[in-house]
């Protein structure tokens, strides 16, 4: 757990599962598992909803029950949106393989690149001078939109020295416009089909990666769409998280120093402490998703295992999307600071049509 984590976690979460909060995450696992049910039905095919979708809807819905804290601990929501996640990601490595991902051709890896750095110095900016936000505070918000959501805020903040507040704020901001994307991508992709435009499935999915900001919601929202569409979602996200090592270097090697010129903030020691800041950072589930799509790749997956993985694979991803669900509260959203919410919506604007607008061009560009 990063030093943000620890100041954001929930006071008297303990550090292991006891019963109470094996308990609420067998009822995580329940509500998933009604969810998954939901998406396998023909009227939720029609919508255009899968389980993972249905799992976050469902969980936005329970989260505005009063008192449902009691059932659901704060310890089991932060196991399922943290370990069954990034354990969800791992597995999905059974669906890839190393020639999935060189069909997506160098711009599936440009992209989503371009993407976060054009994301990261526009957030800053407008952040820091249209809505006059702290240095930190912009870099959190970008970071969160530019990378994978909460996960990079909680990772960028000590580099930043972000304050626990500012760091909420911004997990806050992201989180909602996230999961409106969840939604709005599928129907992006229906409407410029059905105005023929000459798209496939794997294009549109490095869009999706290359935009979205949670990993869960990029599969999510990829999902509906299909495999191919959902595979190179996965893959174009990767490359953004995998991004976020490198970028906590330089982050914490141009945050101004408090007391720069002591031997202790020399040059040498910032790039010490930033690398070590990184190392600990590090998205390992990123790299654990790359060494099981090496294995299936070389087959050492049995053919017979793929569809029990599957299904273990979508619970542990439906659950975390339930739990993701459960922490989008409209009211504290709206009590979160307007300034953080218009800078989100701005970058989330831009993801939307700038990111297009790069898709394109470096697809031109690169091929």
């Amino acid at each position: 757990m990063t030093i943000a984590q620890k100041q954001l976690a929930p006071q008297g979460v303990a550090a292991g599962l006891d019963g109470r909060t094996l308990a609420s995450v067998a009822v995580l696992f329940g509500c998933a598992g009604i969810a998954v049910a939901l998406g396998a039905m023909p009227w939720a095919g029609h919508l255009g909803l899968s389980a993972l979708t249905l799992a976050i809807l469902l969980g936005m819905a329970v989260g505005h029950v009063p008192g449902h804290q009691r059932w659901l601990t704060p310890g089991a929501i932060q196991f399922a949106r943290h370990t069954l996640l990034r354990a969800g990601v791992i597995l999905y490595g059974a669906r890839l393989t190393l020639a999935q991902i060189q069909d997506l051709g160098t711009s599936g890896v440009v992209i989503p690149l371009v993407v976060l750095a054009a994301t990261m110095l526009a957030g800053t900016w407008i952040g820091t001078r249209w809505f006059r936000l702290t240095r930190s505070q912009a870099v959190l918000v970008a970071a969160g939109s530019a990378v994978c959501g909460a996960a990079a805020v909680l990772a960028v903040a000590p580099a930043v020295k972000a304050s626990p507040r500012e760091t909420a704020v911004a997990i806050a901001s992201v989180v909602l416009f996230g999961t409106i994307g969840i939604f709005l991508y599928p129907w992006l992709y229906a409407l410029v089909t059905h105005a023929g435009v000459a798209i496939t499935p794997e294009h549109f999915g490095v869009y999706i990666g290359s935009t979205m900001h949670e990993v869960a919601q990029v599969i999510a929202a990829a999902r509906p769409l299909g495999d191919d569409a959902t595979n190179a979602a996965v893959v174009s996200k990767m490359v953004r998280v995998l991004a976020l090592a490198p970028l906590l270097v330089v982050l914490a090697c141009t945050t101004p120093s408090e007391a720069r010129g002591t031997a202790s903030t020399s040059p040498e020691n910032a790039l010490r402490k930033a690398a070590g800041h990184a190392w600990k950072a590090m998205p390992w589930f990123a790299v654990g998703l790359l060494i099981v799509t090496l294995l299936n790749s070389a087959g050492a997956i049995p053919a017979a295992w793929h569809a029990p993985i599957d299904a273990i694979d979508t619970a542990m991803l439906a659950c975390a999307m339930f739990a993701i669900g459960t922490q989008t509260h409209v009211p504290m959203l709206l009590k979160s600071g307007v300034r953080p919410l218009l800078c989100a919506a701005v970058l989330w604007v831009g993801l939307v049509g700038g990111g297009a607008l790069i898709n394109v061009g470096v697809r031109w560009l690169v091929g």
